[in-house]
């Protein structure tokens, strides 16, 4: 497993689109689809059609993005029976650009630090037609709907609800694979107390107490 090998369980296996401790977050979106089957991939794929030729990951090289994106290719090689390179490209900017100018082929690495810890900044940002972030385009009306209307509740619940059927239909329309949440490792001494970690994976320092 990639999060073992390769991360050493610095990371934890994706579930769905949405990170874990945010408003609106709900265990298994994904579905079968995040938990690996070779057999059930292998005949999906057939099913699918194929693929002819190498199928290209690219990254940009300028973060640790090397070890697992060939191990995500060798996985694909090992499962699937067909040939899978990762390609490097020099820096994050370059990447995004080739991204921004559709010259990218094949699958290629994205992530997402979210801005606030809501289940709408993982969907709306990424997953809406047009959205800056959208560099799968994708785009199903349906999915338009359900945001705007859960934007629209009067309740967070209400929206959360709302919000959790438009991740479903990721799990139906598959846009994106998810792959990992990061952890976050922390230390501190016995003579604080009240040592908290937030949201965004940051120690709270207001918190902090020493004895």
């Amino acid at each position: 497993m990639i999060t073992k090998q390769i991360w050493n369980n610095t990371v934890t296996p994706a579930t769905g689109w949405v990170a874990t401790g945010v408003d609106g977050y709900k265990a298994g979106a994904c579905g079968d689809s995040c938990t690996f089957d070779a057999a059930a991939a292998k005949s999906a794929f057939e099913a699918a059609g194929g693929y002819k030729g190498t199928l290209t990951m690219t990254y940009n090289a300028d973060a640790p993005n090397k070890a697992w994106s060939e191990a995500v290719c060798n996985s694909i090689k090992n499962t699937l029976g067909i040939q899978c390179t990762a390609v490097p490209t020099v820096d994050f900017a370059t990447f995004n650009k080739k991204i921004d100018a559709n010259e990218l082929k094949g699958i290629f690495r994205s992530s997402w630090q979210m801005d606030y810890p809501s289940i709408e900044n993982f969907l709306t940002p990424i997953y809406a037609k047009g959205a800056d972030s959208n560099w799968s385009k994708y785009d199903n009306p349906e999915f338009a709907k359900l945001t705007a209307q859960a934007a629209a509740a009067k309740t967070p619940d209400e929206a959360n609800s709302l919000y959790q059927q438009a991740e479903a239909l990721l799990g139906k329309d598959f846009p994106t694979a998810p792959l990992w949440y990061p952890k976050t490792t922390g230390v501190w001494s016995d003579r604080v107390t009240d040592v908290k970690i937030n949201a965004f994976g940051v120690l709270d320092f207001v918190a902090v107490k020493v004895k």
